[in-house]
């Protein structure tokens, strides 16, 4: 009851900021994949436009991407990236999970393929 009434009471912005930090948590605690950090040019659209930034951490389920676009959780994104040891192309579908300062977190809407897991696998026991 305590915390309803202390939610209630913020400002709209405030309760944004409160969502978002819930989802995050969530989302962490959710998370089966390990991730690795890496910096990995990254093309992706949504229905409006194309970005180009930086993929900040991998796993084999989704990736940390840094942006400053005004993207919105639930969106759909098409991906389009190049792992840097072995110049193997990915081209995934993914939705945006998570929205933060720093950038969104993308969750791969299918598993990827064998060959793209083992490509991970081997650049997460690189990175060890």
């Amino acid at each position: 009851m305590r915390i309803r009434n202390l939610v209630e009471n913020l400002s709209d912005e405030k309760k944004e900021m409160l969502l978002a930090l819930l989802l995050e948590w969530q989302q962490n605690e959710r998370r089966d994949d390990k991730r690795i950090p890496c910096l990995i040019a990254v093309d992706y659209s949504d229905q409006k436009r194309v970005y180009h930034d930086f993929i900040q951490d991998l796993s084999k389920g989704g990736v940390f991407i840094e942006t400053r676009e005004p993207l919105k959780i639930g969106d759909g994104v098409a991906l389009t990236f190049t792992m840097p040891t072995t110049q193997s192309h990915f081209k995934v579908a993914g939705k945006i999970v998570r929205v933060g300062d720093g950038g969104i977190g993308v969750q791969f809407d299918s598993k990827l393929s064998q060959y793209q897991e083992e490509i991970i696998r081997t650049l997460m026991e690189r990175k060890r």
